[in-house]
């Protein structure tokens, strides 16, 4: 399959192009010598997207939801799809393996005020049968390159104190610790779990 060009433009480029939103497609080899397909979400792509989330709920303890809370409808995740589809500072990015959806994330801004526009937070979700295979480094890479095309400082995300795999992914890619959220979860076993809160300056790495 010949991929196109890994298209990412500047908000001011994107104005005088008349485009909204990053997009994105590439292909990727993994260490295992598959190849994964990265590309901005689709509305097409909606049914796979809530089917992903919700499996993934129900394969690691490290998601907020249960798999019975994700009663996201197609017609609000296709919204919200097109929304970052509209959104110069949003991304949603699946990973296809043979035409599969197997893993997604997504970048969005914090907040539209012009005091928190340089500000997004990151969120990512694999298939456990895919865990390991380094499609998350993949996307963590293309993530950030896109959003360094455009007017952000800094992502940030928060993530279990027991995710440790997770935990050292982003720091090899410059995230840093820079506080803790007690009890971030409360499973229903009545347990909690701490969270690590994570940032990345993308300043230092223009």
């Amino acid at each position: 399959m010949q991929a196109e060009p890994f298209l990412c433009y500047t908000d001011r480029q994107m104005r005088a192009k008349g485009l909204r939103g990053m997009k994105i497609k590439k292909e990727a080899l993994l260490p295992s010598g598959e190849t994964v397909v990265l590309r901005s979400l689709a509305a097409a792509d909606a049914q796979a997207a809530i089917a992903l989330c919700r499996k993934t709920a129900g394969e690691t303890m490290n998601m907020m939801f249960y798999p019975d809370e994700w009663t996201v409808t197609l017609e609000r995740e296709t919204e919200i799809i097109t929304g970052a589809q509209n959104d110069p500072k949003a991304l949603m990015l699946g990973a296809f393996v043979d035409r599969r959806l197997v893993g997604l994330c997504s970048l969005r801004g914090v907040h539209p005020a012009d005091r928190a526009r340089h500000r997004a937070v990151f969120g990512i979700s694999i298939l456990r049968t895919f865990w390991g295979r380094g499609i998350g480094t993949a996307m963590m890479q293309t993530v950030i390159d896109a959003a360094k095309t455009t007017a952000l400082e800094q992502i940030e995300l928060d993530v279990l104190s027991t995710n440790e795999s997770a935990i050292r992914l982003y720091r090899r890619f410059g995230f840093e610790e820079f506080g803790r959220r007690p009890r971030m979860m409360k499973y229903r076993d009545g347990k909690y779990a701490d969270g690590v809160l994570m940032v990345l300056d993308l300043r230092k790495r223009q």
